[in-house]
């Protein structure tokens, strides 16, 4: 299949640049010039960049200045190695997809640069270094609400203009296309809490193209005993955070939240000692958990040789309360890995279906990571069956979340050659 698209791709690069070719015979030669396509590196800016992308499949697309009108595109691995325009400014557009206002685990990266042809002359447009340009949004809960929440739950996120519905079938990383700076996400929780229903709204401001924003709910929970008729009351309150992964660091911003309008008293309000209401500590923020690889440097790409030991270790100042794994690797496709009953994003600590095939592949799952302080796991033999598929680059994207609300990303890349 593979020679078979190889030589597809070939006999379409042949006829683009042929028809490129022809038109240029009918271009009168004393106001044209020509681009050197033959020396363009498309890439991706992987220090600021949410979750990497192959670039071979990204579209480049040239179009007159002035006009915007389109004059050709391509597939990034399919241009021609030259091409003659007629004199003028345009502008060169590499983009990963197309860009739409919500889709499911959808990331959209791009760049664009302006250039001039001269009569007679050969111009280079150098370089393009994507980025992300749509908005990375995921959910996640403290495991004590887990404990209590119903099936029914559902979170309404609205971004730019685009909507989504996270819930028990939906919980991939949404992509939202927005402005560049001013945005403001709207999630809007519903379902039941330890059997009552619940609804709560809130807001998060100055929301920027290129971010990961992580909707963190928790539970915080007063208790009071009725010493009349012996009955334990629990009021249940949630409280949402949502934090900001941006170049590699987070950021917490306070939330907007719209108060009931006839909220219950509950005891210990008026208790401002810096604890929860039955007097003691929260979980204090401090050290993340630390993501790393027992016999590499993680953070940089590793060759898939027959002697490569892929252990991974994650340790943890507070107990873990998350661990997830988004995989974007073109030769694992969502479709590739939903026929061996695993997906694109990966949840270790609420693996459901995919249990087993994760704990084939050597994950640690569930009980096995919830609450840990120390989890490890050897994924050698997975390495094995990338090679197989043939050349390409695989990322792991690894995301901790400790009880403190402490968020840690690594990226463990892997190169089939």
């Amino acid at each position: 299949m593979k020679k078979i698209l190889y030589t597809l791709f070939t006999i379409f690069a042949s006829v683009a640049l042929v028809a490129c070719q022809n038109e240029d015979l009918l271009t009168d030669n004393n106001k044209t010039g020509q681009l050197d396509l033959s020396a363009l590196n498309v890439s991706c800016d992987y220090e600021s960049e949410i979750l990497r992308s192959n670039t071979n499949d990204f579209i480049i697309t040239i179009t007159e200045k002035s006009t915007n009108a389109l004059v050709n595109t391509w597939k990034y691995s399919e241009m021609p190695e030259v091409c003659t325009l007629t004199a003028g400014t345009y502008n060169l557009k590499a983009e990963s997809c197309q860009l739409k206002n919500e889709a499911w685990n959808a990331p959209y990266y791009a760049a664009e640069k302006e250039f001039k042809i001269v009569v007679d002359k050969v111009t280079a447009v150098g370089d393009l270094v994507c980025v992300l340009k749509n908005v990375k949004v995921t959910v996640e809960f403290s495991s004590d609400l887990l404990a209590v929440l119903g099936d029914d739950w559902n979170i309404n996120v609205a971004l730019g203009k685009g909507k989504l519905d996270f819930n028990k079938n939906n919980q991939g990383a949404g992509y939202f296309a927005v402005e560049e700076e001013n945005n403001t996400l709207h999630a809007y929780f519903s379902g039941t809490i330890d059997g009552f229903a619940d609804n709560i709204y809130n807001e998060f401001d100055d929301v920027k193209a290129g971010e990961w924003r992580i909707l963190r709910y928790t539970l915080k929970s007063n208790n009071t005993e009725n010493k009349e008729n012996g009955s334990f009351v629990a009021d249940l309150l949630i409280d949402v955070s949502c934090n900001t992964i941006e170049k590699d660091v987070q950021v917490d911003v306070e939330e907007d939240i719209i108060e009931d309008p006839n909220p219950e008293p509950t005891p210990g309000d008026d208790d401002d000692n810096g604890g929860d209401d039955n007097g003691g500590d929260q979980p204090q923020p401090g050290n993340g958990p630390v993501i790393a690889a027992t016999t590499f440097d993680i953070s940089k790409p590793q060759i898939i040789t027959g002697d490569l030991v892929i252990k991974v270790v994650v340790t943890s100042e507070h107990p873990l309360a998350g661990f997830v794994v988004d995989i974007d690797s073109e030769a694992l496709s969502p479709e590739e890995l939903e026929g061996v009953g695993l997906a694109s994003h990966l949840d270790l600590v609420n693996p459901g279906s995919m249990r087993e095939g994760l704990e084939g592949l050597g994950f640690p799952v569930a009980e096995n990571v919830l609450g840990k302080n120390e989890i490890s796991f050897d994924i050698t033999p997975f390495a094995g069956l990338l090679a197989a598929l043939g050349s390409g680059t695989h990322y792991f994207i690894m995301t901790a979340t400790d009880e403190a609300g402490n968020v840690t990303t690594e990226t463990l890349t892997l190169i089939a050659q």
